[in-house]
């Protein structure tokens, strides 16, 4: 299994197992809608030990982004690795979104 979700101290923890590509897209949606649909005020994007995801799956996060910003709610990116982060920062997502170190730090945001 790709994609976990678990609600942990009033948030929803998707916690990923490897890189996202194109065709592990769809599921990601589905499962970050599944934590949207929650009603949690923050829903937590694990990345800790994913080496890389598509351009595909970025654009899932920033969709996700303005939805959970609509409804009054936050989703965090959590344990980018530094080319990850890179590539967050050359296209601007870290002025638009919120990112932490790691998951203990994403629960305290």
């Amino acid at each position: 299994m790709l994609f976990k979700l678990e609600s942990i101290d009033n948030a929803q923890v998707i916690k990923i197992a490897e890189s996202i590509f194109f065709d592990a897209v769809q599921e990601f949606d589905g499962i970050v809608q599944q934590a949207e649909d929650a009603g949690c005020k923050k829903v937590i994007i694990d990345l800790t030990g994913v080496e890389m995801i598509c351009s595909s799956a970025i654009t899932t996060l920033v969709k996700h982004h303005m939805s959970t910003q609509k409804k009054g709610a936050r989703l965090v990116i959590a344990g980018c690795n530094q080319s990850m982060l890179r590539i967050m920062q050359l296209l601007g997502l870290n002025k638009l979104m919120f990112f932490a170190a790691d998951l203990p730090a994403a629960l305290q945001l």
